[in-house]
């Protein structure tokens, strides 16, 4: 198994990209981004948030 890390912000990496994703060979795999990582470390570790209805949420949330 080999990986490669591709930057998908250049013309060149998102056509190589596409390319490669109509390859039946290669499977990519997509890793979260820290924003991601972190919200998912949150919820494991019981950092959530629980509310009757949306509005309840945001009345936490923003504390209103």
């Amino acid at each position: 198994m080999t990986y490669i890390t591709i930057d998908e912000h250049t013309k060149e990496g998102k056509r190589l990209v596409a390319f490669l994703k109509t390859q039946p060979y290669i499977e990519i795999l997509e890793e979260p981004n820290a924003v991601t990582k972190k919200a998912i470390k949150d919820v494991e570790a019981g950092k959530v948030k629980k509310a009757k209805d949306p509005d309840d949420l945001f009345k936490q949330i923003l504390g209103k």
